[in-house]
């Protein structure tokens, strides 16, 4: 359950990779860090909206 006080970047992030909107060129190598259990550090940036 979401609170109120709950910081807004971990209330709208998502929680798998098919949540991921418009990042499609990057799924393959996204999929590739977790299936390896590798995933490094990453700050994911894109244009304001969705769809």
């Amino acid at each position: 359950m979401l609170r109120e006080s709950e910081i807004w970047t971990e209330k709208y992030r998502p929680m798998t990779l098919r949540n991921l909107i418009g990042m499609d060129d990057k799924l393959p190598q996204l999929k590739a860090f977790t299936k390896k259990r590798n995933l490094p550090h990453l700050l994911l940036v894109g244009p304001p909206g969705t769809e």
